[in-house]
């Protein structure tokens, strides 16, 4: 037995039970977009992950809630990246044109894991839409920024920005759901447009949604 953490060390335990839990919902996601939320068992999240049904029943209680744990552990990625995207000395158009682009790229990489996740889900149950929706407010308070650079936007409506990302978010649900990742690309300038008017006016938001990227 060699070799074995302790087990009365307290951190060990922990360390070794979020080991496991994110193991786990990475097995929920591969299941997931392989075989979509009508495949996804069970039986095949513990295959995948190398552990016995008594290791998941520890961590989730059904496969609903392991789902969730995967949608907020996708929801974060993209937030992530997106945050990541937008930082940096350029001009705040040009970050959200780069926020834009992260999430499109991921998107259209994890396509079919995204379908699951964004619309199949909600047939799981009301906390799956729930947790979408708050993903649309934490993605509203991030474009949300642009008003401190340009003061023409500060007195626009509060739910501005909730608008503008709810209807960006519906248009690349409607994707998702005709199976058509790879067409949301093409669309990547008009989103930008669209999302820049309130702040910079239509003449300048096109100028930049049709700049090649990287300027």
């Amino acid at each position: 037995m060699a070799g074995r953490p302790p087990q009365t060390h307290p951190a060990n335990g922990s360390q070794r039970a979020d080991g496991q839990r994110e193991l786990l919902v990475a097995a929920v996601s591969r299941a997931a977009a392989e075989h979509g939320y009508a495949g996804l068992t069970i039986e095949r999240v513990v295959d995948y992950a190398g552990v016995g049904r008594d290791v998941f029943d520890a961590h989730f209680e059904s496969r609903e809630q392991g789902l969730l744990a995967a949608q907020e552990a996708f929801l974060e990625r993209l937030l992530w990246e997106a945050t990541g995207a937008c930082e940096g000395p350029a001009p705040w158009p040009h970050r959200l044109r780069a926020g834009l682009r992260a999430v499109l790229t991921s998107l259209i990489e994890s396509a079919a894991l995204a379908r699951v996740l964004t619309v199949e889900a909600d047939a799981a149950g009301l906390p799956f839409m729930e947790r979408r929706l708050a993903a649309l407010d934490d993605f509203a308070d991030l474009m949300r920024r642009g008003r401190e650079h340009h003061p023409v936007a500060r007195p626009l409506p509060e739910v501005t920005e909730r608008l503008l990302v709810g209807g960006v978010a519906s248009l690349l649900r409607q994707r998702l759901l005709r199976e058509e990742p790879s067409t949301t690309t093409p669309l990547e300038a008009e989103l930008v447009e669209l999302l820049l008017i309130p702040y910079l006016g239509r003449q300048e938001a096109r100028r930049i949604a049709l700049e090649p990227p990287g300027l």
